[in-house]
């Protein structure tokens, strides 16, 4: 599991800089190509891709990221627990979502950015047969292309980040931290819950879709 958590490590951070590659090219070809397509109507399923694209990149998904794998490695035992004492609010004291919480929220936002995708891709497709805006029908599919190759990868490593990081939050831990030269034991227990979400990715058609569902809890800290 350690060597299968670091190979996602390094592959999300390595699809969210080429994510933003790509937002960056598709935000250019929006802002150039507006006035003369955008009462289309595979231009606004561009434009809504955009617009998840854009929500995606206001999660901070860098931080998020970086948060979520401190409490699997450990590296920085005060940081962890601080993290794990924090996802027993839903919301930390500045009245952002824990950590966890905006992880749920990129799972969720990673799926559901595969529909406006296919669909202005087959919209695209459309021009292409009839041989219109031939530079621009094909800059754009090869954006939505990549992009729903990142995404979707994204989404299969994120649920296996989350499905990690929230097992972790409902076990006692005894963290070792060290304190003006001593160590001494940080005891966490979680907090009761009544249930927690198991997320888990299902191929359908042509996708892969996000399915959540409800277990009971047995935590008894």
């Amino acid at each position: 599991m350690d060597s299968n958590i670091k190979t996602v490590e390094q592959r999300l951070k390595s699809f969210t800089s080429q994510l933003h590659t790509e937002c960056g090219i598709l935000e250019r070809l929006v802002y150039k190509h507006k006035n003369q397509h955008r009462r289309s109507s595979y231009f606004q399923y561009i434009l809504k891709v955009r617009r998840d694209l854009q929500l995606l990149k206001s999660l901070n998904l860098d931080e998020v990221l970086e948060s979520s794998f401190l409490v699997i490695h450990g590296d920085r035992p005060k940081q962890k627990v601080q993290l794990l004492e924090g996802l027993k609010r839903r919301k930390t004291n500045s009245g952002k979502y824990n950590f966890l919480e905006r992880l749920l929220g990129v799972t969720r936002l990673l799926s559901q950015i595969v529909e406006p995708l296919l669909k202005a891709a087959i919209e695209i497709s459309m021009l292409l047969a009839r041989s219109f805006f031939m530079k621009f029908s094909l800059v754009v599919l090869a954006v939505l292309a990549r992009v729903r190759v990142l995404v979707q990868q994204m989404l299969l490593d994120a649920v296996l980040l989350y499905n990690t990081v929230s097992s972790l939050s409902l076990k006692e831990q005894s963290i070792k931290l060290k304190q003006e030269g001593f160590e001494v034991f940080r005891e966490y227990f979680p907090r009761k819950e009544e249930a927690k979400i198991l997320l888990e990715c299902i191929w359908q058609k042509d996708k892969f879709v996000l399915v959540e569902t409800t277990h009971k809890s047995e935590t008894t800290g």
